[in-house]
């Protein structure tokens, strides 16, 4: 390699490196606007106060029966990965069943002789 190609493959590099706020945003750099030494102790107060509020929603968060009663959860014992099916399967069996009784009932003459229906 010769040496006049290094420079100019530095300066193309250079040329199309990210801006300094670019990396501070994508968490290459660190935020410079606090001092080097305080910089470990800030992310770690951050890391400290994400797991609280973390854990404060987990505590915080109601319990299965309460989602059941207000009818967010379904109560079933079914995996949660086929409950979906489960509803699915539910729908087309009644589906079903009404088609089977539409099919079945009486004519409105029948119901007019048993006297079930009058003839207005």
């Amino acid at each position: 390699m010769s040496d006049h190609a290094d420079p100019q493959k530095l300066d193309q590099f250079l040329s199309h490196r990210p801006e300094q706020q670019d990396l501070i945003d994508r968490n290459i750099l660190k935020d410079t606007k606090l001092a080097p030494s305080l910089q470990g102790k800030a992310e770690e107060l951050e890391k400290r106060r994400l797991e609280d509020s973390l854990r404060h929603k987990l505590e915080s968060r109601p319990e299965k029966d309460d989602l059941v009663q207000h009818n967010i959860l379904k109560d079933s014992n079914v995996a949660p990965s086929l409950q979906a099916k489960q509803a699915e399967l539910q729908r087309s069996q009644l589906q079903d069943s009404l088609s089977k009784k539409i099919v079945d009932r009486p004519d409105k003459d029948t119901l007019l002789k048993q006297g079930i229906m009058n003839g207005a």
